[in-house]
């Protein structure tokens, strides 16, 4: 058998010795493959990192995430031209950003609540005549649903399409 820790080899003469030597092998491979995974996560620390903030910025902002109630198209669409210089990209993909962008994002959001809106037109004195209310016996689907919301197209902006929260 190889020798452990020095060259050549070595005779392995008992039960013993054997199993002396299997320990020192799987010793020394414990420790190459702790080596090797602790380099991985060093590598991968910046992606991770932008990752996870990019996760934090949808949980902390739903008004930031298309299709949902409290969606505000003004305040995602100048987030999204601030934030562009800042983009991390991976094969096209957005990824993240390479700067903590939460300030921007209050920022922006404070801007436009201090704007006036303007204001709602008049209602013509020929207007159409009111709609009438549902029709009896038929619930509602809203909120109704039991499943679970889908952010796949979300998280697929990120690269991570079957990220499920």
């Amino acid at each position: 058998m190889p020798a452990i820790g020095k060259e050549g080899s070595e005779t392995l003469r008992s039960s013993e010795d054997a199993k002396e030597w299997q320990e020192a092998v799987k010793s020394i491979l414990v420790q190459e493959i702790n080596e090797r995974a602790q380099t991985g996560v060093e590598e991968s620390k910046g992606f991770l990192e932008a990752v996870h903030a990019s996760v934090d910025l949808f949980r902390n902002n739903p008004d930031l995430i298309p299709g949902t109630k409290g969606f505000d198209r003004n305040l995602a669409d100048q987030f999204a031209a601030m934030a562009t210089p800042y983009e991390i990209r991976v094969e096209g993909k957005l990824q993240g950003y390479s700067i903590p962008v939460q300030p921007l994002i209050d920022n922006l959001r404070g801007r436009l609540k201090a704007q006036p809106k303007p204001a709602a037109p008049a209602a013509a004195p020929s207007a159409a005549p009111p709609v009438d209310p549902p029709q009896a016996g038929i619930p509602s689907k809203a909120g109704s649903s039991g499943e679970k919301e889908d952010f796949s197209t979300l998280f697929g902006t990120i690269g991570l399409p079957h990220l499920k929260i």
